[in-house]
This record gives structure tokens, C-alpha cells and sequence, in this order.
């Protein structure tokens, strides 16, 4: 089935790059680009609540493509575009750390852009793994805009994945 993302973004938004993602969770609510080099944006393309599903699409689905084209020794970014997040659950927060920390020794950094209007709890959330992950030796970032990373880091979508 196709989809067409233009349609499926609120008018004020736009998706990572020109174009689509390489992967899709079940929903069509996360779009995640395999990068190079060597990473994955993972993009809400709807106002989604992120749950343990995502979580495990991300951590699971989506890591795996990543791996499949990673070097041995290679280290990967990870950028979050959750802008549309409309709440999280704990489920999908303990997942995500706990994989962050389970693959730490193959994180260069990690960028994450919060809702905008995010409530001070979930923020906390966010300060909580950024804590954590800077407890085990990886940088974590939290940004209003992912384009600068993106632009300083060179990063661009993967032509294939093969």
C-alpha cells in the first residue's frame, strides 16, 4: 500500500529528508531512515502516543536494518524526532534505555526532539534517560530542530540497505 507522507504531516511540519522513509512500524505513525554515516532517524510522522510497540519496532526492527549495514567497530547516531509525541508510556521509556544502555558501545550520540510543548513530567522522562546514558558514556543531545545535527553530522539517507 502506499502512502502518500506529505498528507499525513500537519502543514507546519516536514519529513527528515526529501525522501521516504526506509522503514514504516505497522501503524504508519514512525518513519525511521537508515543513515550514512552509520545511524537512523526515527521520525513521528503523526501525533502519536509512543508506546512499548514503537519502542520494540524501534529497539528491534529498525536497529537491526541498522546493524545489517554497520562496519564491525563501527559506531551509529540515533535522532529522535518525537515533535509529535502527544505522551509516552513507561513501558516504551524503560525499553528504550534499557536498549541505549544494551548498545551503548555502538552509540556515537544520540540527538532527541521532544514535543514542544511537552509537559514538565515528560521532560523529567527525557532528562532521566539522558542522565543514564550519560552515566554510561554516550552523549546525548536534546534539540527544538534536528536539521542543524543532521547538517553538521552529514547526515543523508542510505540509497539502499542491501
Amino acid at each position: 500500500m502506499a502512502i502518500v507522507f506529505r498528507e499525513m504531516l500537519p502543514s507546519n511540519r516536514r519529513l527528515a529528508f526529501r525522501r521516504q522513509p526506509h522503514l514504516l512500524d505497522d501503524t504508519g505513525s514512525v518513519g525511521v531512515w537508515i543513515t550514512q554515516p552509520a545511524g537512523m532517524v526515527v521520525q513521528l510522522l503523526r501525533e502519536t502516543v509512543a508506546t512499548g510497540e514503537i519502542a520494540r519496532f524501534i529497539s528491534v526492527d529498525a536497529y537491526q536494518k541498522l546493524v545489517g549495514v554497520m562496519r564491525p567497530g563501527e559506531r551509529a547516531f540515533f535522532i529522535y524526532d518525537m515533535a509529535l509525541m502527544v505522551r509516552y508510556e513507561s513501558e516504551a521509556r524503560v525499553i528504550l534505555t534499557q536498549w541505549g544502555l544494551n548498545v551503548r558501545d555502538k552509540i556515537e550520540h544520540i540527538v532527541v526532539r521532544p514535543p514542544p510543548e511537552m509537559n514538565k513530567l515528560g521532560r523529567m522522562g527525557i532528562q532521566t534517560i539522558a542522565a543514564a546514558m550519560s552515566l554510561a558514556g554516550v552523549q546525548l543531545d536534546i534539540v527544538d530542530d534536528i536539521e542543524p545535527f543532521l547538517r553538521e553530522q552529514n547526515l543523508r539517507p542510505r540509497i539502499s540497505l542491501t
